[in-house]
Order: C-alpha cells, then structure tokens, then sequence
C-alpha cells in the first residue's frame, strides 16, 4: 500500500494564509482552474473581491485539499473539459431529482430540530457541507437571508431550510452532504412495501 504524501513542509515553508499565485503554484495547477477551485468552494477562502489579491487562503485548507485529492480524487472531480484550452465548457442538462419542497421542508425541520433557532456561518457550514466562502455568497447575493450580529452573521433556521428546499436545489455541484439529504427524502418517499427487503 502507497505512503500518502507528506504535506507538513508547506505549512513551514508558507504563512499561515496564502495568495492565489501562491496556490496555484503550490497545487501545480493553471491559474484558471485555481480560481474555477476557490469560487465554486473546492477550498475555503476568503473573497475580497479586489482585483489584485483577491483571495486569501489558509494554508491548512490547502495540505487539506492536497490530502483529499490523493485520498479520494473522485470526490474532487472537476467537470471534464473545463480547463482545456479553446474549450468552452458548458455543463450538460442533468435531469433533475423531483423534490416537494413542502415535503423536503419537513424533512429538514425533523433532522435539524437539534440546532438552535439562530445560526452561525458555521452551523450552516455543518448542515449543509457547503465551505465559508459558499454560504457567504448566499448571504451577500441576498439568496439566503442572514443578519449581521456582533460581528458575524445569524441565519434564521427557517430561512435556511426553505432555501435548501427551494432555490439551493438549482447549485450544479452540490456538496456530499446535500447529495446525502436529496437521498434521504428520496428514500423516505419511496412506497413502504418498495423498501420491504424478500
């Protein structure tokens, strides 16, 4: 059996937070598929927005993706074709899971009763396995409402759950979490006797 990478040196060689040059070169990566990486929450990160130094990320969010890419690699399959020069990609139409949002919604409501009426960022990050920089996206594009509280943003457990029942179901790359809940309300509304084992 393979001896996985030891990435310990990185976090010697580099500051605690690192740029995008600094990522791209680190991953061995082109720069336009570091950034695909960072927008679309492959790595947590911090988005400034600036043109110059946009992001900012942890160097220990990036032993971590290294980690995970030799562990797993198919867990961090990027579309095929996406960073192929002259290639323009263009995600193919998926059929869609059928989801009753007013089922799904109740489904929610059941799993999540044990997390408190108000959430933090990181509530939501453990309900949803979506990264930081994700869930700060919906807040500041104003798909899910949060209210910004000594410091840090608070999310009605309410709002979350409708927005995972109705606009979070059009994410195209949906994290393993999300892909588990769709998985559950399906097997939950499979007919009894379909689910009955011979």
């Amino acid at each position: 059996m393979d001896m996985a990478t030891d990435y310990s040196h990185l976090l010697a060689e580099y500051p605690e937070k690192i740029c995008h040059d600094q990522f791209y070169r680190i991953c061995r990566i082109s720069k336009r598929k570091a950034t695909w990486l960072l927008e679309n929450g492959y790595i947590p990160c911090e988005d400034t927005g600036k043109k110059t130094r946009r992001f900012k990320i942890r160097i220990t969010d990036v032993v971590e993706y290294l980690t995970r890419l030799e562990d797993s690699p198919e867990s961090l399959l990027t579309p095929p074709g996406i960073f192929s020069s002259g290639i323009k990609y263009r995600p193919k139409r998926r059929a869609e899971v059928q989801i009753d949002a007013g089922k799904f919604m109740e489904m929610l409501k059941k799993k999540w009763s044990s997390f408190p009426d108000a959430l933090t960022v990181g509530d939501v990050i453990k309900m949803t396995g979506y990264s930081q920089t994700a869930v700060s996206q919906w807040i500041s594009k104003e798909k899910l409402f949060g209210v910004w509280y000594y410091n840090k943003y608070l999310i009605p457990k309410d709002c979350l759950i409708e927005y995972m029942a109705t606009k979070a179901h059009r994410i195209t790359q949906k994290s393993k979490k999300h892909m588990d809940l769709i998985q559950q309300y399906q097997v939950g509304q499979t007919p009894t006797e379909c689910r009955k084992t011979s």
